[in-house]
């Protein structure tokens, strides 16, 4: 269950990831359910800040959706992308598809 949904998010149930344009190697995701149905977006940088109880920092843009004015800065887009993200990154590691990187030091 994520902290601001009321749904447990599940891919192809409230999400699903839809690659990008032909030979990009980047993938949407585009929200199936819930307050933003139809929206497409594209996560951007991710970081883990550890220093931060291990919070999760990212980025995203709109690439599309219904409401033509949704943008990223819109609270509740943040808060329902941060859970999805959440549920992505979960279950990347569990099936072992993620690859997580250490910035390196200065």
């Amino acid at each position: 269950m994520s902290l601001y949904s009321k749904i447990p998010h599940k891919e192809n149930v409230t999400y699903s990831l839809v690659p990008g344009e032909s030979g990009d190697q980047h993938w949407l995701v585009r929200f199936t359910e819930g307050p933003f149905a139809e929206t497409v977006i594209q996560y951007g940088a991710i970081k883990l800040v550890p220093e931060d109880d291990g919070k999760i920092s990212f980025n995203f843009f709109v690439e599309s959706s219904p409401d033509p004015n949704l943008t990223s800065e819109d609270a509740d887009l943040q808060l329902w992308s941060g859970d999805v993200l959440e549920e992505i990154l979960r279950q990347s590691l569990e099936d072992g598809s993620a690859q997580i990187f250490e910035e390196p030091t200065q």
